[in-house]
């Protein structure tokens, strides 16, 4: 009996070992909450929503809790990814500080975080250490956060809270470019495409009038 134990011990050490050796290091930088700035090797653990750091023959692991923001170059998918640590409010009355990787740039930001984040995490499972690019790469593995300074609209709400504003500021122009998708407007995929235009237009729309105040303040000094 005590022999199968052992066995079942020395197996489960080796089907662990042989996930953890499996852990992916790129180069990056960790800025904690305290302010200090750590510069190396950095492995973000997607279920566990931990970052590690790693430092000669030590590593130290850090929750978003203790973090700031961190990024690091994807050598797997070569792209750089950010992310940052936000109190965000699961609840009316709970909040909880939570890692989102920066997504999309512009008036309405873009960021998500894997869906099944805190899943009990299986011995010899390589997606439990962030290493199953299957499961990174399918966009609708993840929740969807769009910032617009302090506010912030979770993608599942985008035909309440975010078409309705962005029709009436580019109705013609998005329209037309919802047509040109050709798939569901319901889908992940059709609504990031819709926000990323709107975010085209919106800083498009922002230059041309940055130039007539510049062409009317030059004209006005004449």
């Amino acid at each position: 009996m005590k022999k199968g134990i052992l066995l079942t011990i020395l197996w489960l050490s080796f089907v662990g070992g042989k996930a953890m050796a499996k852990t992916l290091w790129n180069r990056g930088e960790l800025s904690l909450a305290n302010g200090t700035v750590l510069t190396g090797d950095l492995s973000y653990n997607w279920k566990a929503e931990i970052v590690q750091f790693q430092e000669g023959n030590t590593i130290k692991a850090f929750s978003a809790f203790q973090v700031k923001e961190f990024k690091y170059f994807d050598t797997q998918f070569n792209v750089l990814r950010k992310f940052i640590a936000v109190d965000y409010p699961l609840k009316q009355s709970f909040k909880r500080v939570l890692f989102l990787e920066e997504f999309g740039i512009g008036p309405m930001m873009i960021y998500r975080r894997l869906r099944h984040a805190h899943d009990p995490i299986k011995i010899g499972n390589p997606s439990a250490f962030g290493v199953d690019d299957q499961t990174i790469k399918r966009l609708d593995n993840f929740t969807y956060y769009i910032f617009e300074g302090d506010k912030i609209t979770n993608l599942d709400d985008f035909a309440q809270s975010l078409w309705p504003r962005m029709k009436t500021e580019f109705s013609d122009e998005l329209s037309h470019y919802s047509e040109t998708l050709h798939m569901d407007m319901g889908s992940t995929l059709a609504r990031l495409l819709l926000i990323t235009q709107y975010n085209q237009l919106k800083v498009r729309a922002g230059h041309v009038t940055q130039v007539l105040l510049e062409s009317h303040s030059e004209s006005v000094s004449l």
